[in-house]
């Protein structure tokens, strides 16, 4: 009886996996895992039925999936290049509009917009560093989200109130000169050493900064031996 038994529940698991018996795994391979991430499942619940084990018994690029109950084939999950935008002061409509990146066309990835989820152009990030705004302030609007809206080489800055396209920062080698016994013009002569010709940086001179030939700094170390300074290297 138990035998009976036993069988009639082998057949009923070989009708829920269709085709699962005619699709051996690849040769040399018993257990094959596809590339991919299967998608969350927090707010549905499929059939609580085990309708594979394993990867290789999905067809295509499909991956044995939790449904939320059970398992079934399901289209992994694509997680596309970029950074999503963050969304500190905004808050977008409160629903679930993409689960994953590869339901977005192009580029676009699946980003949260403050209450759920849409399609949104992903945030690029270019090189160099955006200019420190100590003393000044621009206008108080967000002119761009991230580097991408931004024209050739220029970032998404903070202005000191809002955001901006600007010029990045470049920081030239070397190391600009101490001046703790002189002071310069009270003016700010330059913002970066992207602004000075050559290998001149943008330093300060004790009041303000102005282009400076740099300071240069040669291997070894230095160290002070009964007040006289000695170096070695």
């Amino acid at each position: 009886m138990k035998a009976q038994v036993f069988c009639v529940l082998c057949g009923l698991l070989c009708l829920l996996k269709p085709g699962a018996a005619d699709a051996p795994p690849p040769p040399g391979l018993n257990r094959s895992v596809k590339p991919g991430v299967c998608p969350s499942r927090r707010s549905e619940m499929g059939l609580c039925a085990e309708l594979c084990s394993n990867d290789w018994e999905c067809p295509g690029n499909g991956k044995c999936c939790s449904n939320g109950c059970g398992h079934q084939c399901t289209t992994p999950k694509t997680v596309k290049p970029g950074v999503c935008p963050s969304r500190r002061s905004e808050m977008g409509l409160c629903a679930e509009l993409c689960a994953n990146d590869w339901e977005c066309p192009g580029n676009g990835k699946c980003c949260s917009n403050g209450c759920g989820h849409q399609c949104t152009t992903p945030k690029t990030v270019k090189p160099g560093v955006c200019p420190s705004r100590r003393s000044e302030m621009g206008l108080c609007a967000e002119l761009c989200a991230n580097d991408s809206e931004c024209p050739g080489n220029e970032k998404c800055c903070s202005n000191g109130c809002g955001h901006q396209c600007t010029t990045p920062k470049t920081v030239k080698p070397g190391v600009c000169p101490s001046r703790r016994s002189e002071m310069g013009l009270c003016a700010e002569l330059c913002a970066n050493d992207s602004e000075c010709p050559g290998n001149e940086k943008c330093c300060s001179n004790g009041c303000g900064h102005q282009c400076t030939t740099p300071k240069t700094v040669k291997p070894g170390w230095c160290t002070l031996w009964m007040r006289t300074p000695m170096c070695i290297g």
